[in-house]
């Protein structure tokens, strides 16, 4: 069964400029030279070390022409509770705002918010419960990171389109 996205209108971000169902390689051009501020603790390396491989496979730009800054916010909330009042799972929610900025001007280009939600059982052993908490939390910072990058190559495209 073959699927034709083309009369739909589906373009997608990554396509070749001689493609006339795909983006012109501008987008991809245009998202490594985004230098990608750093990002604190463990979990904002993550989703920043994310952002480097989908935006900058090649490296952080010499000369960028847009910054992008991320704010965190991390929570961990008991989803399922024992009558013994003991939690047995925990959701790890990972919430992220991000600014794209002109390095030239100062100006605030674009601006979003995204949010990952992981889960993970508590068990009796403690470096299980902690090995489960951080796995958690990585796949929490991959899915932010990827939602990010969607959306900064969404907004190049549309721009680009203009």
């Amino acid at each position: 069964m073959t699927i034709s996205l083309f009369a739909c209108g589906f373009q997608p971000l990554h396509g070749r400029q001689s493609d006339p169902a795909g983006a012109s390689a501008v987008t991809a051009v245009t998202l490594s030279d985004v230098y990608i501020a750093p990002i604190p603790d463990r979990i904002g390396q993550e989703v920043r070390n994310g952002l480097l491989d989908r935006l900058n496979r090649l490296g952080q730009p010499t000369r960028p022409r847009f910054r992008l800054d991320v704010l965190l916010q991390s929570r961990k909330e008991g989803l399922a509770i024992r009558s013994d009042e003991t939690v047995t799972r925990f959701n790890f929610r990972l919430g992220a705002r991000f600014k794209l900025i002109d390095t030239r001007s100062g100006e605030t280009l674009f601006g979003g918010r995204t949010v990952a939600i992981s889960a993970y059982n508590i068990v009796r052993s403690s470096f299980a419960n902690v090995t489960a908490e951080k796995d958690a939390q990585s796949r929490a910072a991959r899915e932010v990171s990827e939602e990010i990058h969607v959306q900064i190559a969404v907004y190049f495209k549309r721009r680009e389109e203009r």
